[in-house]
């Protein structure tokens, strides 16, 4: 499988569901709570889905809007659902990748903009302005 980018595939999914009328906050909160499962499990190809965990995750509390949210974003090809129909097993889920890898290598070689470094030595220290200037008499050590 290709190698994923964690911040690409994100901006990716997230410029799809701009892009997207069809999107609900449920949506969006479904598939993060795969994607968090699909990044601990070091971005395999299928990942086995607990039910409960994942409604957790999205803060879904109702199994038929969990599945009605889960159905559409099989359909509209956010990820691939295959059910286990079996209590012992848990359902597999792929996800899809939305970047090719010609915009990861674009990405990688575009310098981010920010601040340039400039070393130590050439910072200018001031002293503490708010120390107060101390008489003479008492610098004197006894």
């Amino acid at each position: 499988m290709e190698k994923v980018n964690y911040i690409i595939q994100l901006n990716a999914v997230f410029e799809r569901f701009n892009n997207d009328d069809r999107i609900k906050q449920g949506h969006i909160t479904l598939y993060l709570a795969f994607f968090q499962k699909w990044n601990r499990e070091y971005f395999k190809k299928t990942i086995t889905i607990n039910r409960e965990w994942v409604m957790e995750k999205a803060k879904i509390k109702s199994k038929t809007t969990y599945h009605n949210y889960l159905k559409e974003l099989n359909d509209w090809s956010y990820l691939q659902y295959y059910p286990s129909y079996h209590p012992a097993r848990g359902s597999k889920v792929q996800m899809s990748i939305f970047f090719s890898s010609d915009s990861q290598k674009l990405a990688n070689s575009i310098p981010a903009p920010g601040q340039n470094l400039v070393p130590s030595y050439k910072h200018k220290t001031i002293e503490n302005l708010n120390k107060l200037a101390r008489p003479k008499n008492e610098l004197v050590l006894c």
